[in-house]
């Protein structure tokens, strides 16, 4: 039996919750590593792209 307004205590709803935590955890690293090193995000845009061999983009 669901819960209205919570989370229920079926499988659906679990992997709910364990999916939600995984993505919580993950964007708080990535939230950690931007704040502990801003320069590397802009270090890493900057970066050639593998594909840009096969793009010629003239203006």
């Amino acid at each position: 039996m669901a819960i209205i307004g919570g989370v229920g205590e079926g499988p659906v709803s679990q992997f709910v919750v364990i999916n939600k935590q995984i993505a919580e955890t993950a964007i708080k690293e990535r939230i950690l590593d931007v704040l502990e090193d801003p320069s590397k995000r802009i270090r890493e845009i900057q970066q050639p792209s593998p594909f840009s061999q096969f793009i010629d983009i003239k203006i």
